[in-house]
């Protein structure tokens, strides 16, 4: 069982971005960590229950962070606040064994908090955060309890052994140490309150925009995760977000938006002022020129080309949501009439088959960490379960699927677990065609 995780959207865009040292330094000197493992390793070995076997696996996450963000509009400050965050992001008691345990056999796979939950301090207050997790464990142990003998009974009332219900096993980790140092980014806050202001007060001059904003949000911290195979880490995270939008709307009251949004892991990595000046007055310029484009009434079908910032989008929405995503499907096959299906389909049947035109490869490269001068920002070496992902892993071969990304709970024998249940990290997508836009664009109009 899990607990439930309320700040998983809040950190999904640094989920991933981890720059590890291999070198562990003194694990006595990090508080937090200490606390962590000593209330793991106390509830690995006292956690009992009346009839019930002690767990056999437990794991701890926590995010130790500080937020900037800052907004304006019209050239007039709206925002400026700094934010220091800790809280827990996992804490996972699995009971009965590897193969058959309380996540096997349904999908209600998450324990709710109750009013004996208790926060992290922010200080680095040893007792504290052993009482945070120990309030936590409490309660998710009661229900993986419960579970874990309902499936039992359901096993043995079924008459039917393990094989032949659809149902989750739990991949085995290795134990690890990453202990990384996070060297602080000096923000300015000053500094960006005036260059936001200033990017936000062009708009004034431009009364179609009705609404318009400049902003930058900057999250920088750690992530901590421990767990009862040996793993024990300590990975920094940082992401700058710099966005601006607006919006107008036409004689017909249609609203029109635009937005300019760059992302990197430091500020000073961001676009300067003067580049964004010109974004800024292009979008503008965009924004007026939709008012002017007539309206489509008739429908089309035929090939559409995508160009810029919107091939990443399309890729990564065909990739990562949906049906036939990249990443396995880890829920139950349902039983519907005399055969399980599987509602949310799973791409586990299709490997070896065409999946995409013979042109595209697709491979999973977490560990690479710079392109062409440019830090990546997904780039990871241990994701959030605690193992390791290869350094390259092919998904997709000449259209043909290889792989899957999978995490630790498999559903599927001809699955396995490869690290990945932080996602992709970074995708390398290849196509072989080698034409220019201008290209393209007629090829385009020749077949429309």
């Amino acid at each position: 069982m899990k607990a439930w995780n309320y700040h998983i959207l809040f950190l999904q865009i640094s989920l991933c971005i981890a720059v590890l040292s291999a070198d562990a330094q003194n694990l006595e000197n990090e508080i937090f960590l200490k606390a962590m493992r000593d209330e793991l390793n106390r509830s690995m070995a006292e956690l009992h229950s009346p009839d019930v076997q002690p767990p056999f696996f437990i794991m701890y996450g926590a995010t130790d962070q500080k937020t900037y963000t800052i907004s304006a509009t019209l050239g007039s400050l709206q925002e400026s606040l700094e934010s220091t965050n800790r809280f827990k992001t996992t804490t996972r008691v699995l009971v009965g064994d590897y193969s058959f345990n309380d996540e096997s056999l349904d999908d209600n796979l998450f324990s709710s908090p109750t009013a004996a939950e208790i926060g992290l301090p922010m200080d680095d207050d040893y007792e504290g955060i052993r009482r945070a997790f120990w309030s936590t464990t409490d309660n998710v142990y009661k229900d993986a309890s419960k579970h874990f003998e309902k499936h039992k009974r359901t096993l043995t009332e079924s008459g039917k052994s393990l094989k032949d219900h659809p149902h989750r096993t739990f991949a085995k980790g290795k134990s690890m140490e990453w202990v990384s140092k996070l060297a602080p980014s000096d923000f300015d806050v000053k500094s960006w309150e005036e260059q936001v202001r200033n990017l936000s007060a062009i708009f004034i001059d431009h009364p179609f925009v009705l609404n318009s904003g400049v902003g930058i949000r900057f999250v920088e911290g750690y992530k901590y995760l421990v767990n009862s195979e040996g793993v024990v880490a300590k990975i920094p995270h940082s992401v700058a977000t710099f966005f601006v939008v607006g919006q107008a709307k036409n004689d017909k009251g249609e609203f029109l938006f635009d937005q300019i949004i760059h992302v990197a892991k430091k500020p000073d990595q961001l676009p300067v002022e003067e580049e964004l000046t010109q974004e800024i007055n292009k979008l503008i310029s965009n924004l007026n020129d939709q008012l002017e484009i007539p309206n489509f009434d008739d429908e089309y079908r035929g090939p559409v080309l995508f160009l810029g910032p919107s091939v990443a989008n399309l890729f990564s929405n065909a990739l990562s949501t949906g049906r036939e995503r990249i990443t396995a499907n880890d829920n139950i096959n349902k039983l519907s009439g005399y055969q399980y299906n599987n509602e949310l389909g799973s791409m586990t049947n299709k490997i070896g088959n065409k999946v995409m035109d013979r042109s595209i490869t697709i491979k999973a490269r977490p560990r690479l960490d710079t392109f062409q001068g440019i830090e990546l920002l997904g780039s990871f070496q241990i994701d959030d379960e605690g193992m390791i992902p290869p350094d390259e892993l092919t998904i997709i071969e000449k259209g043909i699927l290889k792989e899957l990304l999978n995490n630790r709970t498999l559903t599927d024998s001809l699955q396995k677990a490869n690290g990945f249940s932080s996602g992709p990290g970074v995708l390398e997508i290849r196509l072989n065609q080698s034409d220019s836009e201008e290209v393209l664009k007629k090829k385009l109009m020749d077949a429309a």
